[in-house]
């Protein structure tokens, strides 16, 4: 499934991760590194990319670093954090926020940061993860494509509450590893991190996105246990 909704500006995915996000089980949630996450947008076609590593902006500062030697190509900092309501991914911040505070006090350290709170995936649905749902009329922006959904009528109810609400909209890949960077984000015209995240507020962005195909899921969870199996030996 495709969802295409303009050809013009460049394209930025706002959702992705690497080694730098950490999991309970598996140790490492993300099989690449910010540099080879950036470098395989950029192959991909991607104007920027969103680093959003669960819990710290470190992945997304040393992304950055790496991207000014790469010419007009943006990394947008951030991270993806745990609130007792759900899931937020922070957009344009450089320090980290903590987890488990409420919706409202994430929100709020988010702003003082300087950056917008994004409602990540909001209706999808995971065993010991809460996500946001119809909270999500309280961030700034909801991301109503995530290609990592293994279930699409998830993304199509994040479209159809985000269209009744006329709320800002983001999507990304939610990429885990380097061969699903880019399948999903945004068009605007913007040429800094700033100019993304007022396209996005001031709703002047279009959404492009294809779902991760289950291959690449089953390649990551493959992976991922792997490395998690060799730690432990």
């Amino acid at each position: 499934m495709k969802n295409k909704t303009n050809t013009e500006g460049q394209k930025f995915d706002l959702h992705s991760h690497t080694v730098y996000s950490k999991h309970w089980f598996w140790g490492m949630d993300a099989l690449n590194t910010p540099r080879q996450m950036v470098k395989a947008a950029i192959k991909k076609g991607m104007n920027g990319l969103a680093i959003t590593d669960h819990q710290t902006v470190k992945g997304s500062l040393v992304a950055k670093s790496f991207a000014k030697r790469c010419k007009d190509f943006i990394v947008v900092t951030g991270s993806e954090i745990r609130t007792f309501s759900g899931d937020v991914v922070a957009l344009g911040i450089k320090e980290d926020v903590p987890d488990d505070l409420s919706l409202a006090e994430t929100i709020e350290r988010i702003h003082n940061l300087g950056g917008i709170a994004v409602a990540a995936h909001p209706f999808a649905k995971f065993i010991v993860r809460k996500c946001v749902g119809y909270e999500a009329k309280r961030l700034d922006a909801i991301e109503v494509f995530n290609a990592g959904s293994c279930k699409g009528f998830q993304n199509k109810k994040a479209m159809e509450y985000a269209n009744n609400l006329n709320k800002p909209k983001t999507a990304g890949s939610d990429a885990h590893c380097m061969r699903d960077a880019g399948r999903a984000g945004i068009i605007c015209n913007a040429r800094t991190q700033d100019d993304i995240l007022d396209c996005i507020l001031k709703k002047r962005c279009s959404i492009f996105g294809e779902y991760t195909p289950y291959r690449d899921l089953a390649y990551l969870s493959i992976m991922k246990f792997s490395r998690s199996l060799k730690n432990r030996i």
